[in-house]
């Protein structure tokens, strides 16, 4: 006669779904963390752009009694056969040269070529990258809620986090992007900010900003 045995199963003990969730939360807080300092990293490196395109472009002007993409001698100085009007405002197509003549005057790194699409934009090839997969566009034209009329602006990016706006706002101004040196682009006020005037951190939504530099 044959016996059958019975099959004993075993399940997780409490210490072992205990060490279990212990590993969990370490493999998620190592995430976390990773991204945090991913994040502090590019606003770091994005206030070194800011800091690295003001001095060149007060090195170009001291060189040139120009601005880069204004400027109406470029060709005879030999900053590509894309010079500006001479007008004192980077305007328009200008927009399009302001790196390349930055580049060729060897006050930048990088390969620019300016030049604009069908839609009056810049080309990928003419503006330099951003910290955020974005790119930097520096004029005259773009306005903040309370820039001044004409004030040169640098395009930080069209599409940053605005958690990390807020910490660039914080360590570059005053925190308020209404006002100062780092501002929310006019018309995203809404989206991008609070009742208060803070950046709108709760509803983390992506925007762009501007960095006035004069």
């Amino acid at each position: 006669m044959k016996h059958s045995r019975k099959q004993i199963q075993h399940g997780f003990s409490l210490l072992e779904l205990a060490i279990a969730l212990a590993v969990l939360a370490i493999l998620a807080g190592g995430v976390l963390k990773g991204r945090e300092l991913l994040n502090s990293a590019r606003v770091q490196a994005t206030i070194t752009d800011i800091a690295n395109l003001e001095t060149a472009l007060s090195a170009f002007q001291a060189r040139y009694s120009a601005l880069p993409g204004d400027f109406i001698a470029a060709a005879a100085a030999g900053l590509s056969n894309s010079g500006g009007d001479g007008n004192g405002l980077i305007e328009g197509d200008e927009s399009c040269n302001v790196f390349t003549h930055l580049q060729l005057s060897g006050f930048i790194q990088g390969d620019f070529t300016g030049g604009s699409d069908e839609s009056g934009n810049c080309t990928t090839g003419s503006t330099m990258g951003n910290q955020f997969s974005g790119r930097y566009l520096l004029n005259h034209t773009m306005q903040g809620p309370n820039s001044r009329e004409n004030a040169m602006a640098l395009l930080i990016g069209e599409n940053i986090p605005v958690a990390q706006l807020a910490e660039i706002d914080r360590k570059l101004d005053d925190g308020n992007p209404l006002r100062g040196a780092v501002q929310v682009l006019s018309g995203e006020e809404e989206l991008c900010t609070t009742l208060a005037s803070q950046w709108d951190e709760e509803q983390g939504a992506n925007c762009a900003a501007l960095y006035i530099i004069r």
